[in-house]
């Protein structure tokens, strides 16, 4: 099991070890997950030629899911006009994938400029998590210690099935942008 580091959060430093206990080095996530060089648990969601879509490498919440431009930018203030759409259209649509296969009924979505690589929470809002850490913004960081001190094989497997029911979903909606 791995412990809680908050130092060692793929964000904070050039490595990590994935809920499946795969380590990777890379220099930064965010372009090593565009570039294929870090695969994310389950694979990726989707993908276009601006953004990707996967589960979050290191906490395995089932629901929590990050958007990240392939471009290394750091604020949605840098955004073309064709990525801020796609970014805005795929955060909706993640949301409302969620929903319709019924693993959530809300987030919170949280981006930071002080990340080195844009990318987009979309943070599942569970009532058992809500009932022990409370609501908002302020409790993610409590959830996140909670789940990576306690990964469960169960929670890893509810993460990686959500993985495959959601890239089922989007290549519904690909498919339904190309008609």
């Amino acid at each position: 099991m791995n412990t809680f580091n908050e130092e060692n959060l793929a964000g904070n430093s050039k490595e990590a070890i994935d809920i499946l206990g795969r380590k990777w080095k890379y220099d930064c996530m965010s372009c090593a997950i565009a570039k294929g060089e870090l695969e994310l648990p389950g694979g990726l969601i989707f993908e276009d030629k601006y953004i990707t879509i996967g589960a979050d490498v290191e906490i395995p919440l089932n629901g929590f899911i990050i958007i990240a431009t392939k471009r290394h930018i750091n604020s949605i203030s840098e955004l073309t006009d064709d990525e801020r759409y796609d970014l805005i259209d795929y955060i909706a649509e993640v949301i409302k994938a969620l929903k319709d296969l019924n693993i959530i009924e809300k987030v919170t979505i949280v981006q930071e400029e002080r990340a080195n690589h844009l990318h987009v929470w979309i943070f599942p809002c569970h009532k058992e998590y809500e009932e022990k850490f409370g609501k908002g913004v302020g409790s993610i960081k409590d959830i996140c210690k909670h789940i990576k001190d306690n990964i469960t094989d169960e929670e890893i497997q509810k993460c990686l099935e959500t993985v495959t029911k959601l890239k089922e979903y989007f290549m519904e909606v690909k498919d339904g942008r190309n008609k």
